[in-house]
């Protein structure tokens, strides 16, 4: 089994290096950098549930981290529900 993960960890890393070392989960600071969302929208966000606790964000030590593919996919879906292709 160790070989199996140990395989698929080198498979990732070779098709897309960068895809390896890019975190998934970021500070709400580091999120309003990137993406422009301020870390007041990302914490309304989590007290109104809109975005889940383990799912988008999570909070670490008081500290407030978003998980950028998660809420990435979370902008996706309401982009297609608004406006179906």
């Amino acid at each position: 089994m160790r070989d199996r993960a140990t395989h698929q960890a080198t498979v990732v890393t070779h098709e897309n290096p960068a895809a390896a070392s890019a975190p998934e989960w970021v500070l709400a600071s580091k999120y309003e950098e990137l993406t422009g969302v301020t870390r007041e929208t990302v914490k309304q966000r989590k007290k109104t549930g809109t975005w889940k606790i383990g799912q988008q964000v999570a909070v670490v030590s008081r500290r407030l981290y978003v998980n950028i593919k998660a809420a990435d996919q979370w902008i996706k879906d309401q982009s297609s529900k608004h406006h179906p292709a």
